[in-house]
């Protein structure tokens, strides 16, 4: 029953998402005939604040999920199964610089009764807002790329990634539903739609 909620929990988040997803994939590969897939997952990473085991945890219970939905089954044996799947998760600092034009040019004044939501108040938290009315952020971007390889010549066949702005996530349950929603977009994807097209 857990697996189904998970899936069906998927299927919604799949709906609603509005995840940026860049996919590419062999055109000569027969994805018509995956039915099954093991995992070959990456060793363990060095930046653990980034992947460690809770987070390698949310993503493989995503990726399960995703493929139950799909109607593909774990295989026990990965020389048995049609594919084999890994992922790599990364992070980078960015910065981000918006012109919103001059307060003064477009109201007149301040409107300063809203200050406390004016970029470099702290509303909006790490940001500066300077005289020129340039809006500096500093995020973090998280990628998550997901393979999908053939068992036998260890070739890749299918690659899926998305890169996205780091929301605050402060606690398990939003850490495994932001997992869930970026993984689930990601797959959105698989199998390709045009890949049986000559």
């Amino acid at each position: 029953m857990k697996k189904i909620g998970l899936a069906f929990c998927v299927m919604i988040l799949t709906a609603c998402s509005g995840v940026p997803v860049s996919t590419d994939y062999s055109q000569d590969f027969d994805f018509s005939k995956v039915s099954s897939y093991a995992w070959l997952l990456p060793a363990k990473p060095m930046n653990t604040e980034v992947d460690n085991d809770l987070v390698r945890e949310r993503v493989v219970d995503a990726v399960d999920a995703q493929f139950t939905a799909k109607g593909l089954a774990r295989a026990a044996d990965a020389a048995k199964a049609s594919v084999l799947v890994t992922y790599q998760l990364g992070q980078e600092d960015k910065i981000a610089i918006d012109n919103f034009g001059s307060w003064h040019t477009q109201f007149g004044y301040y409107p300063c009764y809203r200050c406390g939501y004016r970029p470099g108040f702290g509303y909006f938290g790490h940001s500066q807002f300077y005289d020129n009315d340039l809006w500096v952020r500093n995020y973090k971007e998280s990628t998550l790329m997901i393979d999908i390889i053939d068992p036998n010549t260890k070739r890749l066949l299918w690659r899926g990634i998305t890169k996205r702005a780091m929301p605050t996530l402060e606690t398990p349950e939003e850490r495994r539903l932001y997992v869930l929603e970026t993984v689930s977009a990601i797959l959105a994807e698989f199998p390709p739609r045009l890949a049986s097209s000559p």
